[in-house]
């Protein structure tokens, strides 16, 4: 448990507080600079913060974007003062905040409640997900990706997650599978695309980097991809050239023309396409003989290079592969000071995981390229899921 707070009652209230859950004392702070570098470090984020209103300064809208996040694994309490009161009505739950005051108890009851509310609904209905895509349901999270070199942020993977109407929301796994397999893996495409072009279409919400937006090979290769893209492009005001896409791997090519007519096309558009998910015991290293403008190796097959020879060498060959090509290398599953290194080795060009970055909402990736440009790469200590 993180604390951010300046008055003695609260930091006291929070102590007592912690006690009667049978957990460690709270990390107490003061800026709300140093608990957003807390949220951004590798590792295990924080389970709760507990936030004194008034105690957040400048932080307190990044703060609240990122320790709110629904798709987030930890739960902010926020204690209202005088400067920081919540408005009528909205006491317990204004923008999706757990409002307590400073008294254990009533702090006490309040973690427990927050904790409690973060549950998964899956479906495997395809209606519910069609009816989703209508309502604008679907969110975007942004995970950045760093040259190993210099460390300069050069792309933020967009990447889909459902927050539905009625219930809590919903990872990936839950519905991406469901989409493809019920047709339904175009019209995700272009609503996750509206939402990125919409959010990213200004340079600074870019922070330098472009954005990528995985696009599985069947709506890859439509002759229309580019049509609803830059009908997007032009709603938005997004610009084509911020723009990488990324060919997912859940299915096989049957029809390698087909693909490089699709690759060519994009190409002369201006759009660069990257093969994501290069993994160990994959035949598609034959795929770098098409046009593609990089690879992404899978992070299970980075996660096994400290111990296992045969990934060690993989890795090498698909770099040597990639760069005799032309193309670029990108890491996955970067989530920890060991692998950076590993793949920094290897001759990769591109670094992404929880070493770097969790997924971000967008709202909070000004903030991560500050405290990221300000701290080295960190050891991680148990990180999961990379996306």
């Amino acid at each position: 448990m993180l604390l951010l707070a300046r008055d003695p009652a609260v930091i006291s209230a929070a102590r007592e507080a912690a006690r009667g859950l049978d957990s460690s004392p709270p990390l107490l702070m003061q800026d709300g600079r140093d608990v957003l570098a807390h949220l951004f470090s590798a590792g295990e984020p924080p389970r709760q913060i507990v936030c004194q209103a008034s105690a957040a300064g400048a932080s307190w809208p990044v703060l609240v974007a990122t320790a709110t996040d629904p798709f987030s694994a930890t739960d902010m309490v926020v204690i209202a003062d005088e400067a920081s009161r919540p408005p009528l009505g909205k006491r317990h739950q204004a923008q999706g905040i757990t409002w307590a005051t400073a008294e254990p108890v009533a702090l006490a009851h309040a973690l427990r409640r927050a904790a409690s509310s973060r549950r998964q609904i899956p479906t495997d209905n395809p209606n519910d997900l069609a009816i989703g895509l209508k309502r604008g349901e679907i969110t975007v999270r942004y995970q950045p990706a760093v040259r190993i070199s210099d460390r300069k942020p050069v792309l933020l993977e967009g990447l889909a997650r459902w927050q539905r109407r009625d219930d809590t929301p919903l990872s990936p796994d839950s519905f991406i599978p469901l989409a493809e397999r019920c047709g339904l893996g175009r019209a995700l495409s272009i609503a996750v695309a509206h939402r990125a072009f919409t959010e990213m279409a200004l340079p600074a919400a870019r922070i330098g980097a472009a954005v990528s937006l995985n696009l599985p090979l069947n709506v890859l290769v439509e002759r229309d991809v580019l049509g609803w893209l830059r009908e997007l492009q032009v709603q938005t005001k997004f610009p084509f050239s911020a723009l990488i896409l990324e060919m997912t791997e859940t299915a096989p090519v049957l029809d390698r023309s087909a693909l490089r007519r699709a690759l060519e096309r994009l190409r002369e558009a201006g759009l660069a396409v990257l093969i994501d998910d290069m993994g160990l015991d994959e035949d598609r290293a034959d795929l770098l003989s098409l046009p593609f403008a990089g690879i992404k190796l899978d992070r299970h097959l980075i996660s096994a290079m400290p111990t296992k020879r045969r990934a060690r060498a993989e890795v090498q060959r698909l770099v040597r592969m990639a760069h005799a090509a032309g193309m670029t290398v990108t890491a996955e599953g970067v989530s920890d000071s060991c692998l950076w290194r590993a793949v920094a080795a290897a001759g990769v060009d591109h670094a992404q995981g929880y070493a770097i970055a969790r997924p971000l909402p967008a709202a909070a990736l000004g903030a991560w390229n500050y405290a990221w440009r300000s701290q080295p790469v960190r050891q991680s200590h148990g990180a999961s899921s990379q996306a």
